[in-house]
This record gives structure tokens, sequence and C-alpha cells, in this order.
């Protein structure tokens, strides 16, 4: 004799139920990221930016010495 086995159930069932796991797992997890304090973040921020400059400012004089140094040596061909 045959055994039943059970039907599962329909494909929009099992995708809600997987939808809400998901909510529940990330609503979960995003409760326990430590956030940083605002002066933290304005303190970062401002130290992205003033490096940023200061790499940029690198790279603008190195850029400048490089397409000077070339056009000298085509002066002297």
């Amino acid at each position: 004799m045959p055994e039943i086995t059970e039907k599962k159930p329909n494909i929009f069932k099992r995708m809600g139920a997987r939808i809400a796991k998901f909510w529940r797992d990330y609503r979960s997890e995003v409760h326990k990221i430590s956030w940083m304090t605002w002066p933290d973040v304005a303190k970062n921020t401002v130290l992205v930016v003033v490096s940023a400059v200061i790499l940029s400012a690198i790279i603008a004089g190195l850029d400048f010495g490089f397409s000077h140094a070339i056009t000298a040596l085509g002066k002297l061909v």
C-alpha cells in the first residue's frame, strides 16, 4: 500500500513564510548594531574630508611635476 505524503503548502504561503522570517531576522539583527554617536560621526567625516583634500593635493602636485618634467625632456630632444 503506498504511503500518503503530506502536500506542501502552495508557493505563495511558502514564500510569505520565508519573507516574514527574513524580516523578523533582519529586525533582530538591526537591534544588535552599535551605532556611533553624532559627535563621533562628525569627527570622522571631517577626518575623511581633510584626508581626501590632502591626498588630492599630493596627487595634483605629482601630476604637475611629472608633466613639466616630461615637457622639459621633450624640449631636450
